[in-house]
């Protein structure tokens, strides 16, 4: 449930998206299990765009079983500092999407992982990192360039 919002109608959109999500948060929890909200970038939706905005919402509503994805291309163009608001979200952060500032591999475009890689250590990340990228310039130097990167930032 992304999208944007006409006019003064962002408290029906919001109320749309908690009742949905009401519903989702209610059948992953009698799952044991966990679903992730995304904050997209302010092209793709009016929403929420940052982690800060998508987890008051989560606490606003009470939401226990909704964590938030956090993707780095959308986060490059929202976000003011990235590694602190990985920081400041740690607790909520259920996935996160290992993507550069122009959505092609970490290292392809002006990222600065240094720093995301050392706030994720230094929160003792634990979840997933995947690669939602394009296949740029194909697909197998994409998928290279993410292992190679993945290997630089987290298995020194």
């Amino acid at each position: 449930m992304q999208g944007n919002f006409l006019n003064n109608g962002r408290a029906e959109a919001l109320e749309w998206l908690e009742t949905g999500m009401s519903e989702l948060n209610q059948y992953v929890s009698d799952k044991n299990n966990v679903l992730l909200y995304e904050p997209l970038n302010r092209y793709e939706t009016n929403l929420f765009n940052t982690l800060g905005a998508g987890a008051d919402f989560l606490a606003q509503c009470g939401f226990r079983n909704i964590l938030l994805l956090a993707d780095l291309f959308h986060m490059n163009i929202e976000e003011k500092d990235i590694p602190l608001s990985i920081n400041t979200y740690q607790s909520q952060i259920g996935h996160i999407h290992f993507a550069d500032s122009n959505r092609q591999a970490i290292g392809f475009g002006h990222t600065d992982m240094s720093g995301i890689a050392f706030a994720l250590k230094s929160i003792n990340y634990q979840g997933y990192l995947s690669a939602e990228i394009f296949p740029l310039p194909d697909s197998d130097a994409a998928a290279s360039q993410t292992i190679e990167s993945f290997k630089k930032y987290f298995r020194e």
